[in-house]
């Protein structure tokens, strides 16, 4: 299953990554608001995404 990671801060997000892949996962990173949407968007997008709240660019 392909997971999206929205992170900014960049020691979440690799442990975030390195816990998903050992656990299986194909993992996805953006680190802004707009790019997770514009990733979301996509034909075959993710089925889960894992989200920071506050974010540059785009939050919420």
């Amino acid at each position: 299953m392909r997971v999206l990671i929205a992170e900014d801060n960049l020691v979440s997000r690799l442990l975030l990554i390195a816990n998903l892949k050992q656990w299986g996962y194909e993992v996805i990173v953006a680190t802004n608001g707009e790019e997770a949407l514009g990733l979301l968007e996509q034909p075959g997008a993710p089925l889960l995404a894992i989200l920071d709240w506050t974010m540059p660019v785009m939050d919420g």
